[in-house]
């Protein structure tokens, strides 16, 4: 509960001592129960603000964001296998045209051999380009499905734990610091008079 968790940080137990027995934790617990409502009002304000700060990258995607990842990477793979097989090609016309007008052979020969190496690993690329286009779009047909989705589950944890630190940082702990300030304050013994 994130009352105990205030109830027992650091900051409000270092106040509670310095106060002394003016005030004790189920007091406290109790005005805060009371106070509830504002406290999460509070928590609620200075959350939007963390939000509206830009603090919060892209709201934390993760592997909940997919299609933004997924299209920069096969957007950048196309592009070097397509850089890729010009290069392949260039070296294919360049070794078949040496062999072809009787140049020295051995570096057609070479030329020709790196150009199928090339073709090669751009096929394979190409080919596994391919399959993973094809997962990653089974992947997100079965969560729009209603199938289970981890990303999205750890995105909501995410939130809900961003959201439990802020009520416990900007909402309870400040109420309870306060509380126990005026507690110390309100509660103070009267000086006695010196005798005369």
């Amino acid at each position: 509960m994130i009352l105990d968790r205030a109830l027992h940080s650091g900051r409000v137990r270092e106040a509670l001592d310095r106060a002394g027995e003016v005030v004790d934790r189920e007091e406290l617990r109790t005005q805060a129960l009371q106070a509830r409502d504002a406290i999460g009002e509070v928590a609620e304000a200075g959350y939007r603000d963390y939000l509206a700060s830009g603090d919060v990258q892209g709201g934390h995607c993760g592997s909940a964001c997919p299609d933004a990842a997924g299209t920069r990477r096969s957007g950048w793979l196309m592009a070097v296998l397509v850089l890729v097989a010009v290069t392949a090609a260039g070296l294919l016309a360049a070794g078949f045209g040496l062999r072809a007008f009787g140049g020295r052979p051995y570096v057609g020969d070479g030329l020709i051999t790196a150009g199928s190496i090339t073709g090669a690993v751009a096929a394979g690329a190409l080919v596994g380009d391919v399959v993973w286009a094809l997962m990653a779009r089974a992947r997100d047909r079965r969560g729009a499905d209603g199938g289970t989705d981890d990303g999205r589950e750890s995105e909501a944890a995410w939130v809900r734990e961003e959201w439990e630190l802020a009520l416990l940082e900007w909402g309870m702990v400040p109420f309870l610091l306060e509380r126990i300030e005026e507690s110390s304050v309100t509660k103070q013994p009267t000086p006695t008079p010196p005798a005369g």
